[in-house]
């Protein structure tokens, strides 16, 4: 049998002049409203109740706090000082590639198998390393740049996170492509859909912040 392949462009669905709307910029805007809306409803009907009866302890509490205390407790640990604004910059980061490895899940393309996407992640993390590294050395951190090395080491940082996530979100989603085109469209991606992308959202936004706090991390040292 033979399969099509997607293309590692992603589809235009609209085009006015040079404007271009792609599926992936669709998705990305649908994840990004996604997100605001549900930091709203979190801040404007929960944390108030949160926070005037501390004895009620639901489970999307737990979740909650599970989660941005991953962040705080991480962060802390590894950029010091800068936690607070570092933890919240990359708790953001995160949470924008889970749902956007998520969103497969109801047909839509995943922003994040757009490299531009990726790119644009990878530069979030150059600029954190630039800017935290002059805040907390100041003039000592030119002298980190007079060798070559550590120059196009840290020029290459967000080329390499960005190949690095998109390699990962396309090959998965070339790999469940592939597998709804074999004939099994009511067997196994029922099934295999679902806990593939769930762990793959999970692991690649626990990873890409690992990695970035690792790197802001060595910049600081």
């Amino acid at each position: 049998m033979d399969l099509e392949l997607p293309n590692i462009a992603p589809r235009v669905i609209y085009a006015s002049g040079s404007f271009k709307l792609t599926a992936t910029m669709l998705s990305s805007f649908i994840v990004t409203a996604v997100l605001i809306l549900f930091a709203v409803i979190v801040r404007v009907f929960f944390l108030p109740r949160w926070k005037k009866d501390f004895k009620h302890v639901s489970r999307f509490r737990m979740l909650v706090e599970w989660v941005v205390g991953l962040f705080d407790v991480n962060s802390k640990d590894m950029t010091d000082k800068y936690a607070g604004a570092v933890g919240a910059l990359y708790f953001g980061c995160s949470a924008f590639i889970m749902f956007g490895i998520l969103i497969e899940l109801f047909g839509l393309r995943s922003p994040l198998s757009d490299l531009n996407c990726n790119i644009v992640l990878g530069m979030i993390t150059f600029f954190a390393i630039l800017i935290i590294g002059f805040m907390k050395k100041r003039a000592r951190r030119l002298f980190h740049y007079l060798p070559i090395i550590p120059l196009v080491t840290d020029c290459v940082v967000p080329f390499s996170m960005a190949l690095r996530l998109f390699g990962s979100v396309f090959s998965g989603y070339l790999i469940m492509d592939i597998v709804y085109q074999t004939g099994l469209k009511y067997g196994l991606p029922v099934i295999l859909d679902p806990i593939f992308t769930l762990f793959h959202a999970v692991m690649q936004a626990y990873i890409f912040m690992f990695l970035s706090f690792n790197f802001i991390n060595e910049a600081i040292e």
